[in-house]
């Protein structure tokens, strides 16, 4: 071991040995240095030095060292010291055999005697103390005794009546000492160590300072300088343990940003344990097992009774450093003493800690750590005890604690009522983490609801789970039992059944439609509060969505402001107020609750909360037209839980998705995300609207009109039938009406886009500006003009940028029609930076029969077989010999957009050139006109992604 900030300690020891050589003796009547330290302090490691140096000068040193397997063998230590003499030319052989002679006798006569019986083995320590006297006679002799508090009591005699009688001659004892909690016979160690011939040098802990140059020595500066500080509080300054630290970091993989406790260190910390007193050691298992300050309760109690009086002296000289008033000093050290504890020992410190704890009337929370590490709940009050501590810990946030101590009240429990609580608070946790972990126990739960061990709110949360899952049957069979079970006189039960089926109805307004509400007999106050706060969520979607209320939006800013993501029903509260937000259109407002709400400690932590609020952060980007953040979004969502963890609820992720790549004109990314398996209950929540409308969109951008019409009427039936017709939900009737329009169905289109207009809100602006561009597409010439203008106000004011590109590019192409040139460019020079700045590479006109048929007399297009008909637009113009910016004018598309098309058309094509190109497209005729492609064969109408149909 390096010797670090101990010089000052060293020079005084030289400064002695040159006393010794000066005059025969040393320069005060203090002819006994004790070192003293902590374990570990590097007391041996200075003694030897100095004892070198003492060789190297010319003087004798006599060394032994002492150890507590050798406290009751008598004479040891002087044993030590004589057989070092010949080696250090102390002493004649007369006087060495002598002393030999004397300590086998001595040995002999100590053996027989009392401890306490001093007078009777004064003429031994008198022979053997005079025989060693007689070797200091000649040459300055130092003599160096390690860990002298462990020495027997017979040669700390003798060490006494050599020390009392070496004033003036030259003669140094060195002797190394730890503090102890209770020393070995505190009286002979007391003559001994007198004051008055006693010079006490003390040896602390290192300085951060000293630990940073300890390390560097052995790691170099880079290291040292990156892992100093928290070393120094790993080990308190300890150069022992610093030591094993700095072995462990040499081996560790990985970059060294951190100390790396390992092996070594766990050693050490042991080490340094056993050397410390017994008492010092049972403390420290206590203070690990218990996670105690060192006064605290508990430790008093789980140690031997006849230790109790000496705790007070357990400090940092006592425990090298190991023990501070907080307990022991940092969690690295915790764990190398439970690892170094036997199992059945660490079971029994924490049963007799829970039973203490359990008796005092301590919290569940303190008690149920305890309970983890035992054998067995033996007693029934443990069980109840997780469970308790389990429920506060979800209601704290911490879900992987309350998992621990649920699992294990579930192992123990024998009681059918209690098991029932434990499994359905098990599913609450589990549900935070992975709802897919949450189906087992629902199993469970739902059979000890029929059996009557769970009430109405015990089994509030297992229902939604149930819920999330596509369990409508069960669910609405557990509602109905709970409901035939429930105490009319009860307000509490009716609140949670009138709450539950206030849910159920907004996830699931198919199965609640025909079915009575559960009654209140109470009408008190605080239940009816219960019940509002509890449906408070899906009120506010009812206002926005059936009456446009725009003062809704600002109770759901107040909602949000006293609602987190801290369990189930917040969670639900939270997403229905934010989803009302975006359907009233304030998404500069919903962007911001969803940042706020991501700082909530229960958003980053848990998956479950994680992934909703990100799928909406999608939902937002995608509304804004930011659509290479709402893909990014939707599919980092999509990956926080499993396919099945999703349930139902993956149809938000999803339907953005699909979306956005369709708009981004990425197809056969949306087709093989359509691919993703989906629950068929989904179709029958509102969620499902969403994923019909964007699987129409994608039909729709594909060429199959027909395919996008039956999504797009399917909405509306199901709509219908739930009696949620309403527009700001799913405009269906726009949608079909752009379907009609590709299909050549003007009048019908224009008769559903204007039923559309006469049902929306004011508030609705973004699906009215759709509405308008749509019905745009049904006019001839320049009135097209007015309805898109308006529709460019309002999508400024919603801030639907992706929207906003289209319909410009539908107005410039209008206002060309028109004659208005100057028009016409400002508005495709706008469209053309919108569709850059939200990626998308090509804008699609509202189009109509007689649309499609007059741009067709304009450009010499023809179908190419293996491409797709905007490909096919492409690789004409190009044979034509445009450029790709005129390609990219003529189509209103961007550049970059074009550029990525010929790449395909020249890998489908086999081509490597746009002469090649043009020799291939072989155009029959001037004015062909580009013919509808065929559906795709992903989009099949007798192969289509699985959906509900309606008969």
């Amino acid at each position: 071991m390096e010797l670090t900030e101990r010089s000052c300690q060293l020079s005084l020891l030289e400064c002695r040995l040159a006393d010794l050589f000066r005059g025969g003796g040393t320069s005060t009547n203090r002819t006994v240095i004790v070192l003293t330290g902590p374990v570990g302090v590097g007391k041996t490691t200075l003694l030897q030095t100095f004892a070198r140096r003492a060789c190297d000068s010319g003087a004798r040193v006599l060394g032994a060292s002492a150890s507590r397997a050798e406290r009751t063998v008598p004479l040891e230590v002087v044993r030590q010291l004589v057989r070092a003499a010949p080696l250090s030319g102390a002493g004649t052989p007369d006087t060495l055999a002598r002393l030999e002679r004397l300590l086998d006798e001595g040995a002999l006569a100590w053996a027989d005697a009392d401890d306490t019986d001093d007078e009777g083995t004064a003429l031994t320590t008198a022979a053997i103390g005079g025989a060693l006297l007689e070797m200091t006679t000649r040459e300055p002799l130092v003599i160096a005794v390690d860990d002298i508090h462990h020495a027997d009591v017979p040669s700390l005699r003798c060490l006494d009546y050599v020390a009392r009688r070496i004033s003036g001659l030259p003669v140094l004892i060195v002797l190394t000492e730890a503090p102890r909690t209770r020393p070995w016979r505190p009286d002979v160690h007391a003559e001994l160590l007198q004051p008055a011939r006693l010079h006490r040098i003390r040896l602390p802990l290192l300085s951060p300072d000293g630990t940073f140059h300890l390390l560097a020595q052995r790691l170099g500066v880079p290291v040292a300088r990156t892992i100093a500080a928290e070393s120094h509080r790993i080990s308190g300054g300890n150069p022992l343990l610093l030591q094993a630290l700095a072995e462990d970091q040499a081996v560790a993989p990985g970059p060294a940003d951190h100390p790396a406790a390992g092996e070594s260190f766990r050693e050490a910390v042991l080490s340094c344990l056993y050397r410390c007193d017994h008492l010092v050691l049972n403390a420290a298992r206590v203070l690990a097992v218990t996670g105690e300050p060192l006064h605290g309760n508990l430790l008093p109690q789980l140690v031997d009774a006849r230790s109790r009086a000496a705790l007070g002296a357990i400090d940092d000289s006592t425990s090298a450093g190991l023990i501070t008033e907080q307990g022991l000093r940092h969690p690295a050290v915790s764990q190398a003493v439970i690892d170094g504890t036997t199992a059945e020992e660490r079971a029994r410190l924490h049963l007799e800690a829970a039973c203490l704890l359990h008796d005092d009337g301590a919290a569940p929370a303190r008690i149920a750590p305890h309970l983890v590490g035992i054998d067995e709940l033996a007693e029934p009050w443990m069980a109840q005890t997780l469970l308790d501590a389990g429920e506060q810990a979800l209601l704290d946030g911490e879900v992987e604690t309350a998992l621990r101590y649920l699992r294990r009240a579930h192992r123990g429990c024998a009681g059918e009522c209690l098991r029932a609580r434990i499994r359905s608070a098990l599913a609450r946790a589990e549900w935070r983490l992975d709802p897919q972990a949450a189906l087992p126990h629902l199993i469970g739960v739902v059979s000890a609801i029929r059996a009557g061990h769970l009430g109405s709110q015990q089994a509030a949360g297992p229902i939604q789970y149930l819920l999330w899952h596509g369990e409508i049957e069960e669910a609405a069979a557990l509602v109905n039992h709970l409901s035939e079970r429930a105490d009319s006189a009860d307000p509490r039960s009716a609140a949670e059944l009138l709450i539950i089926t206030g849910w159920m109805s907004t996830l699931y307004p198919g199965v609640m439609v025909d079915r009575p509400a559960p009654t209140m007999a109470v009408r008190d106050p605080l239940t009816l509060a219960k019940v509002k706060r509890g449906v408070e969520g899906a009120t506010l979607l009812s206002a926005v969505l059936d009456r446009g209320d725009v003062g809704a939006v600002e109770q759901a800013e107040r909602t949000l402001s006293t609602t987190g993501l801290d369990d189930e029903r917040n969670m639900w509260t939270a997403v229905c107020a934010l989803i009302a937000i975006i359907y009233a259109d304030r998404l500069d407002l919903a962007d911001d609750w969803c940042d706020r709400l991501g700082r909530d400690p229960a958003s980053p932590r848990y998956p479950t909360p994680s992934a909703m609020l990100t799928a909406l952060r999608a939902t937002v980007a995608g509304r804004l037209g930011d659509l290479s953040r709402a893909e990014k979004l939707a599919d980092e969502a999509l990956g926080q839980l499993s396919p099945k963890g999703w349930g139902v609820v993956i149809g938000i992720p999803l339907a953005v998705r699909i979306r956005a790549l369709t708009f981004m004109d990425q197809l056969d990314a949306a087709a093989a995300c359509l691919q993703t398996p989906v629950p068929p209950a989904m179709f029958e929540t509102p969620i499902g609207l969403h994923y019909l409308q964007a699987r129409g969109m994608h039909a729709l951008a594909a060429g199959s009109p027909e395919a996008a019409l039956a999504d797009f009427q399917l909405c509306g039936q199901l709509m219908n039938r739930w009696r949620l017709d309403f527009s700001g939900l799913i405009p269906w009737r726009t949608e079909s009406a752009r379907a009609l329009l590709r299909m050549g169905r003007r009048q019908q289109a224009g008769r559903l886009v204007r039923d559309e207009l006469a049902r929306l809100r004011p508030v609705h602006v973004r699906y009215r500006a759709a509405a308008l561009r749509v019905l745009a597409a049904t006019e001839d010439g320049p009135d097209r003009i007015p309805h898109l203008r308006s529709a460019v106000r309002l999508l400024r004011q919603c801030g639907d940028r992706m929207e906003l590109a289209h319909n410009l590019a539908d107005l410039g192409h209008a206002y060309q029609q028109a004659g208005d040139r100057r028009q016409a460019r400002v508005a495709s020079r706008s469209a053309r930076e919108l569709a850059e700045e939200c990626g998308i590479p090509m804008l699609r006109f509202g189009i109509s029969a007689r649309n499609g048929a007059a741009e067709g007399r304009r450009d010499t297009t023809v179908m190419v077989h293996g491409l797709t008909d905007a490909e096919s637009k492409v690789a004409a113009l190009v044979a034509q010999g445009h450029t790709n910016r005129e390609i990219a004018e003529k189509l209103f598309l961007t550049v970059s957009a074009i550029e990525q098309r010929l790449t395909r058309i020249y890998r489908k094509l086999d081509v490597n050139s746009r002469s090649e190109l043009a020799s291939r497209l072989r155009l029959s005729r001037p004015g062909a006109t580009l013919l509808d492609p065929p559906p795709r064969g992903s989009l099949d109408p007798g192969r289509r992604p699985p959906g509900p149909r309606l008969r």
